[in-house]
């Protein structure tokens, strides 16, 4: 008789006895339910079954990560890494994180504009729309073309960059534009240019995986960029990994060497092992006839940065730096890298172009796990300094350069007269022409300035000058859009 209940039990259409350990039905069950996702999702759980689905960008590091948002009655209940997204190759972190700002109660739904007791207070697209374009238009009857400017972003996608570029220069007659990607890449920019003539970091995430040396400068990759960081694990090579920072990071403690030099001494270190490895011969002479020029001139002028130099700078002794040297010269594909403890360090911009240095010196670039390599902060940093008419004209070109403005004239059908001949104020020149009352409105998209920019309180002050403030962002709260005379909501 038992042994009849019991294969009575096991027949599928009896429902199972509960039990102190198990319940076979609860609230919690009909969760864990997959039904099929369409749309290509595979399965999803019941409840959160889309009827569509659409795409963003993660903005949380330099990857950018495609997005699969799910969607049900207009609204974002799920998502899922987009399975065409090739730098990720694999699942994005945080992914959880990605919808909170979507459902933030401060994002901002509706334009507000200041009134006359200086407070906020809603209005309507098209108001808002018209005073933004009249009250420009009034500055720059008044003050000239020149007295307005914006600020941009790299967390905006590359067509808005290019559109936002193209409309306030080529549309509205600004002259003066430039991106918050000024503070953290000018420096990397700069240093590429200088050194190859234009600026691309020479790299694809793929080089992560092929290096069996990879070194880190001021960097601290685990946290900062974690998809990257999952490419440095995906390595077969056993790699040695070395990191350059005053900071015991969360990168330094997975490191196979970790150098704690003193602030500031960075450019010392790299002075001193480019010194090292001339005078061993630990260099690729060949590569350095045939693609490089003034090695004589750098090597004589490393020469004063002695093993007891460095050292006494750096608080390295000389073990340790003959050891980093031996270990650069023993890779066959070493590649370095570096982002903000170099971008916005101590006498930056020479610090990147000795990076740089001891790529080509070692020959060290070109190649699979090569290169040097800078490592950006922001998702859209690339476009924004490429597609955003600020540090140059649309797709690299030069404002300058009457042939450039023609071939750009030409592919966008406007008149050739539209493109400005000169080039916009940097960032803080801008800051500095609301200061001397050159520059009397500033449409900032997508940036919060009064946080972000250097010596706030004076920021703060400063733009209290400005005739007309438009801020245009997710979030109505952000310190700079507080400070704001009409306030534009953007989609995320």
């Amino acid at each position: 008789m038992k042994k009849a209940v019991a294969k009575l039990r096991q027949h599928p259409l009896v429902k199972k006895a509960d039990s102190f350990v198990r319940r076979w039905d609860g609230k919690l069950t009909q969760d864990l339910v997959l039904h099929p996702g369409k749309f290509g999702l595979g399965k999803v759980p019941a409840r959160l079954e889309p009827d569509d689905v659409t795409e963003m960008v993660c903005g949380f590091c330099a990857t950018g990560c495609s997005l699969a948002i799910h969607l049900k009655d207009g609204q974002s209940i799920n998502l899922s890494p987009a399975t065409n997204y090739q730098p990720r190759d694999g699942l994005p972190e945080r992914l959880g994180s990605a919808l909170t700002p979507l459902h933030s109660p401060d994002r901002a739904t509706t334009p507000y504009l200041r009134n006359a007791n200086g407070h906020l207070e809603t209005i309507d697209w098209d108001t808002a729309l018209e005073i933004f374009t009249l009250r420009f238009k009034a500055i720059q009857k008044k003050f000239g073309s020149d007295s307005i400017a914006w600020l941009g972003t790299g967390q905006i996608c590359t067509e808005e960059l290019a559109f936002l570029g193209a409309l306030a220069k080529f549309g509205m007659g600004i002259l003066h534009g430039d991106g918050n990607t000024r503070q953290c890449m000018a420096t990397a920019t700069t240093a590429y240019k200088q050194s190859f003539g234009f600026d691309a970091p020479p790299y694809t995430y793929k080089d992560f995986e092929e290096s069996d040396v990879l070194v880190f400068v001021g960097s601290n990759l685990c946290i900062a960029h974690p998809i990257m960081w999952q490419r440095v694990r995906q390595n077969k090579h056993q790699p040695e990994i070395i990191v350059v920072d005053p900071r015991k990071t969360e990168t330094a403690m997975a490191a196979t060497q970790h150098y704690a030099i003193r602030p500031k001494s960075d450019l010392i270190l790299l002075y001193g092992l480019a010194n090292r490895l001339i005078a061993d011969g630990w260099i690729d002479r060949d590569y350095i006839d045939r693609h490089t020029s003034g090695f004589e001139a750098f090597a004589d002028f490393v020469a004063q940065f002695t093993a007891d130099a460095v050292s006494e700078a750096t608080g390295l002794n000389a073990e340790q730096l003959g050891k980093f040297a031996e270990t650069i010269h023993r890779g066959r594909r070493v590649s370095f890298w570096w982002t903000m403890g170099v971008n916005q360090g101590h006498e930056a911009t020479r610090t990147a172009q000795a990076i740089i240095n001891l790529a080509l010196m070692t020959g060290n670039i070109g190649r699979p796990g090569t290169g040097a390599n800078s490592i950006t902060g922001q998702c859209n940093a690339m476009g924004s300094r490429l597609f955003s008419n600020t540090t140059n004209m649309l797709g690299g070109h030069d404002f300058l350069n009457a042939e450039d403005r023609a071939k750009i004239a030409r592919i966008l059908r406007i008149d050739v007269n539209r493109i400005p001949n000169q080039n916009s104020l940097a960032y803080d020149q801008i800051v500095e022409g609301i200061a001397n009352d050159k520059i009397k409105g500033l449409w900032v998209v997508a940036t919060n300035s009064s946080h972000s920019w250097i010596d706030q309180a004076t920021f703060n002050e400063i733009v209290k000058k400005l005739d007309f403030l438009v801020v245009q962002d997710m979030y109505f709260t952000t310190e700079t859009a507080q400070r704001a005379h009409l306030i534009l909501p953007a989609a995320g």
